[in-house]
């Protein structure tokens, strides 16, 4: 049986999942705050790991992303969606800390030596750009693949005139077992 975990999950709770929050609400299975380090799980639990809409409000995004990394089994999947730095909505929550773009990943990512000798590591598996956050809407199947083609080009140039909405990482954890 898998193990899995819902990172900052609200009122949204997934079954299946630990459901974590930093508030006792319905369906919340654990209380912590993500600001408090370590995170009250052992290394290597977790094969899934989601955190939707959460890293944004947080004051260091790369120690999350570093204890997101330690409870994760190697090869485990994590799921991380954030709000783009071009959309207003980035900028109308005044609980927002950090602004993220495609590139949020790139010095973490398996290949790279560039980083100061962390040794977190994740193979980015998909990153997704997104026209706007609720993807039933009708205009998400048209822009969505337009936006994707190359997200750098979105980012330097369409995204001043087709703000993006969210960006979904889907990465997984690189450990070396040796």
């Amino acid at each position: 049986m898998e193990n899995k975990l819902h990172l900052g999950c609200g009122n949204d709770i997934k079954r299946g999942y630990i459901n974590l929050d930093i508030k006792k609400l319905p369906g919340v299975d654990a209380i912590h705050d993500l600001e408090k380090y370590p995170y009250p799980f052992k290394d290597n639990s977790f094969d899934i790991v989601e955190m939707h809409h959460v890293l944004e409000h947080l004051s260091n995004p790369l120690k999350v992303v570093e204890e997101i990394w330690r409870i994760s089994k190697p090869g485990a999947l994590v799921i991380i969606s954030v709000p783009h730095w071009s959309h207003f909505t980035a900028y109308s929550d005044l609980t927002h800390k950090n602004y993220f773009s495609s590139s949020l990943f790139i010095y973490h990512e398996e290949n790279n030596s560039d980083y100061y000798s962390n040794q977190v590591r994740f193979k980015v598996i998909e990153k997704k750009l997104t026209a706007t956050r609720i993807n039933q809407t009708w205009i998400n199947p048209i822009l969505n693949p337009i936006l994707n083609i190359s997200p750098l080009f979105t980012e330097l140039f369409l995204c001043k005139v087709l703000p993006v909405s969210q960006i979904v990482f889907k990465l997984k954890v690189i450990k070396n077992t040796k």
